[in-house]
């Protein structure tokens, strides 16, 4: 228990960053749509978020180990809440562009301050228990996030102080521990330079991930609003909530399963799950009941969501432990840049005669090209002795921090991925 001990204070930080994220995840859509945005200016918003992220991701390691790991998550959380409290003051798509992108690129800097000293806190042999409880933790804290917003107006400026008011408490468990500081990050290897190690299961798992989920993920909202407009912040954070737990509720299951059977196979039937969600919600909507389009976002959470940890997983196993570092920082740059056009594609959609629910319909194409993809490389490759693969350990696409802390985990022969119960 010291372990998790050690480390409580830095994943309650984190855990009202991703409330506060939950939050703006759901009220910006639905607000820019209330100023006159069409799903296009929305996509193109949320894209712009990821190459704020992508900005700031890239940068973060060497933030950090110029000003130390407190200064920098401090100055990015006070940053973030200006900026997400600006939005209340300047009701404008294009101004929320820009205070969209600097959330982006601080988020990523607060990500890697907190998980790099994660990782300094936590014995190697530790690591994959700790992380799947952060992991868990992170993504209960945004889905809760969505309930501080549901009695609110589109265009209430209510959800956005609620979330600067957690953007502020962020500051205080990292400000407050009595830990010492762990040593400044090394360079991390740079997201270019780690592509040509990701197995192409993986690259493809990461791509998907990118451009379907966060394009799904952007107009969701909107999707939500179109079928009950009389309660729309409602219905939004009712079905952001659905996904998000059905992607909480598989991750581990389809992880320790991937341990005994090929990882590629378990990230193939994950796919057949958010492509057969994804086509009901195309096909279904307006035509059922909420309480089966709540399920049904539930179940595209549980394929859609789950799978990049499982390629993330088969990924490390195909790799030599000195470049698996390298390797998750090409992934997680590969998720970044499928992140800044799934949202654009997605807007593009929306926009056309197929409306919201043909984003699911297009979308449906990138899970069946998943699925082709990880059951085509199991015909071509066999999937590797149990003696090199590692136990899985989940990872979410938070940055270069995150994927070394899993990569650290995963190159030790003495690592378990299951967190202790």
């Amino acid at each position: 228990m010291t372990d998790y001990r050690n480390v409580a204070a830095l994943i309650l930080a984190v855990m009202f960053l991703q409330a506060a994220a939950g939050i703006l995840s759901v009220s910006t859509p639905l607000a820019l749509t209330s100023m006159g945005a069409s799903p296009l200016g929305v996509g193109v918003v949320a894209a712009i978020y990821s190459a704020g992220f992508m900005l700031g991701a890239w940068y973060a390691s060497d933030l950090v180990r110029a000003v130390g790991n407190i200064r920098a998550y401090a100055a990015s959380a006070a940053i973030f809440a200006a900026a997400v409290l600006g939005m209340g003051l300047a009701f404008d798509p294009v101004a929320w562009g820009a205070f969209r992108f600097i959330h982006g690129a601080v988020s990523a800097v607060m990500f890697a301050s907190a998980e790099s000293w994660i990782a300094d806190s936590t014995p190697r042999q530790k690591r994959g228990g700790v992380m799947g409880l952060y992991q868990l933790l992170i993504k209960l804290a945004m889905s809760g996030g969505p309930l501080l917003a549901v009695d609110h107006a589109p265009d209430d400026i209510k959800p956005f102080i609620w979330a600067g008011v957690l953007l502020c408490l962020a500051l205080v468990p990292l400000c407050a521990t009595q830990r010492a500081q762990p040593v400044p990050p090394r360079r991390a290897a740079g997201g270019l330079s780690g592509l040509k190690l990701i197995p192409p299961a993986a690259f493809a798992g990461a791509v998907v991930a990118g451009v379907a989920n966060t394009g799904v993920m952007s107009q969701l909202p909107l999707y939500a609003a179109e079928l009950r407009p009389q309660d729309a912040q409602a219905a939004a954070a009712t079905l952001a909530i659905a996904a998000w737990m059905g992607g909480t509720v598989t991750q581990w299951p389809a992880g320790l399963l991937s341990d005994r059977i090929d990882r590629r196979f378990v990230v193939a039937a994950l796919g057949v799950l958010a492509l057969a969600a994804s086509v009901a919600l195309f096909v279904l909507s307006g035509r059922v009941s909420w309480t089966v389009t709540v399920a049904l976002a539930a179940l595209w959470g549980a394929g859609a969501l789950a799978f990049y940890s499982v390629s993330a997983s088969h990924a490390t196993d195909r790799t030599e432990p000195a470049d698996i570092a390298q390797m998750m920082s090409g992934m997680l740059f590969v998720w970044a840049a499928g992140s800044v056009i799934g949202p654009v594609v997605a807007g593009l959609t929306a926009d056309t005669a197929l409306g919201q629910p043909g984003v699911f319909a297009v979308m449906a194409a990138a899970y069946v090209a998943l699925i082709l993809s990880n059951l085509g490389r199991m015909l071509v490759v066999r999937r590797p002795k149990a003696a090199d693969r590692g136990a899985f350990i989940p990872v979410s696409q938070t940055s270069v921090a995150s994927a070394e802390l899993v990569a650290e985990g995963a190159s030790d022969p003495e690592e378990g991925g299951i967190p202790p119960n």
